[in-house]
């Protein structure tokens, strides 16, 4: 199922949907890159929970995370930690709101996988890697 407004070509459409809907917002936006497309990814946007279903509206966003191509080039982006951090935030202030000790859970496992970032990036700093394209 293609998205309104994204490309067919060079797309990949995910097969995870957001419960209980069983639409498929999210887009992945391949690029000549190593990696398959992991950078750039087309979402469509939301409106919300209503008449006992998600709806999603026509419009989308792009999520561009960075990239260091192989001649060491840099295209601009979010870091995964960004988005987790952002996660976070909006976890605990919807939480304050409206308290669920699962928001608690999803909380703490983002501040989990923070954790194992700055491990990897500290253990690449330790190895002379980080921010070269090496194992």
């Amino acid at each position: 199922m293609e998205h309104p407004g994204m490309p067919a070509e060079n797309t990949e459409v995910i097969s995870d949907t957001v419960f209980p809907s069983e639409d498929k917002t999210i887009t992945v936006l391949h690029t000549d890159d190593e990696y398959g497309g992991a950078y750039t990814f087309q979402v469509q946007n939301c409106l919300g929970f209503n008449n006992g279903k998600t709806e999603y509206d026509n419009s989308t966003q792009t999520i561009q995370f960075v990239r260091k191509n192989a001649d060491g080039t840099v295209i601009p982006g979010l870091q995964n930690e960004q988005l987790y951090i952002l996660l976070i935030v909006r976890l605990k202030r919807l939480n304050a709101k409206y308290p669920d000790k699962r928001n608690d859970e999803q909380i703490a496992c983002l501040e989990t996988l923070l954790r194992l970032c700055k491990e990897r990036v500290q253990e690449r700093i330790d190895r002379g890697v980080m921010g070269e394209l090496k194992k």
